[in-house]
């Protein structure tokens, strides 16, 4: 793992006749290398460092369809698990139920997610996509592979069985 880079400039004095805005030099700006040989034993810190990239690589190439990571997400499960409920959705999602009944609401107001009422409880919401929806999903889809691929590219086949096991084993804590 690259070496954490400090982006902060090497001196915070300012002159009387600079401001906040003025530029600062070239060295004052340069990146300053720190050891982070402490953090990088720990595989909580290499785990949050490696979902902070690939978080943002996926929104990177998401951002086309206008969807967040959690609106990907709520799709993708709702298109193979038809008249999946709010509340199921939101905690395999480990979405938060208020939080749950915005995405909803931004999806179903976007015309992308279908509510239906539960038949024997009235109070469930069951989801399904809309062809609006299930097109922008397709589409979605193949900007995250192309995502997944350039990520991969650094792993070997084996090393992404392997990891995607490891990541699995972890989550069951």
């Amino acid at each position: 793992m690259p070496a954490l880079k400090n982006t902060t400039p090497a001196t915070d004095v300012l002159t009387a006749e600079e401001g906040p805005d003025e530029s600062l030099s070239a060295t004052a700006k340069a990146e300053t290398a720190l050891d982070c040989s402490k953090l990088e034993r720990f595989v909580g810190f290499n785990l949050s460092r490696a979902e902070t990239l690939v978080r943002r690589l996926v929104l990177e190439h998401l951002a086309p369809c206008q969807l967040t990571l959690a609106e990907f997400s709520l799709l993708s499960l709702v298109s193979v698990n038809k008249g999946v409920n709010q509340r199921q959705a939101g905690e395999v999602l480990e979405i938060a139920p208020p939080n749950m009944a915005h995405l909803v609401d931004r999806l179903a107001n976007r015309g992308l997610l279908k509510r239906v009422r539960g038949r024997q409880d009235r109070r469930v919401q069951m989801l399904s996509l809309s062809d609006a929806g299930l097109e922008l999903l397709v589409q979605a889809e193949g900007l995250v592979e192309e995502q997944e691929a350039r990520v991969s590219a650094v792993l070997t086949a084996d090393e992404q069985t392997q990891l995607l096991t490891l990541l699995n084993k972890i989550r069951t804590l």
